[in-house]
């Protein structure tokens, strides 16, 4: 009763410190002492149990996550504003390299609107991207419900061509669940980056 009593309790030691994270390594008489003859395991079985099992906690993790981020997704796709014309354009068309606003145009952030129907700092979703753009810059071309997206050369802004996509002003909740979204993936990739290590 006493042995197993200790087995049990080396047991729940050895689980809890792998599980934590810890930098404890299993000696190997001590996984032998857990995975001998009752789990019919050698240690190799048994690291690959203990694979298998982080593997399991992991996807189901990210299973979890995707669900938030899903219903995040939907509170900060943000407010729709209808189908606008979105054309693009680079530094190679607008050597200047200013927006009207003063800043530097980014790849990413940047687009050009009417200011009249999506003023200077408007934040903006377009279609289903995840990326969230900023209202920085106009043109004299660029009047109604139409967007000009900032790209790195013209042979990207010609690729892009013309389109038609529905946009998104994201503000207030929207915003802080874009947020929320970042913090999220911002996590897993740590967490993943210290698995692969």
């Amino acid at each position: 009763m006493i042995n197993k009593i200790k087995k049990v309790t080396l047991v729940a030691f050895v689980f809890s410190a792998l599980m934590a994270g810890s930098t404890y390594a299993a000696t190997q008489a001590e996984v032998d002492k857990v995975t001998g003859p009752a789990f019919g395991l050698n240690a190799d079985q048994y690291e690959t149990t203990l694979d298998s099992y982080k593997q399991q906690q992991e996807a189901e993790l990210v299973a979890k996550e995707d669900a938030e981020i899903a219903a995040l997704r939907e509170a900060a796709k943000g407010r729709s504003v209808g189908k606008f014309k979105a054309y693009a354009y680079s530094h190679d068309c607008d050597p200047s390299n200013i927006t009207k606003s003063g800043t530097t145009p980014v790849v990413g952030r940047t687009i050009a609107a009417d200011w009249s129907v999506l003023p200077r700092g408007t934040r903006v979703r377009i279609g289903n991207s995840d990326t969230i753009y900023v209202v920085e810059d106009t043109g004299g071309n660029i009047k109604g419900k139409t967007i000009d997206i900032y790209m790195n050369n013209d042979s990207e802004a010609r690729a892009h061509g013309v389109r038609y996509p529905e946009l998104y002003i994201v503000e207030g909740d929207a915003k802080e669940a874009q947020q929320k979204i970042d913090a999220i993936l911002a996590r897993r990739a740590e967490r993943q980056a210290g698995q692969n290590q």
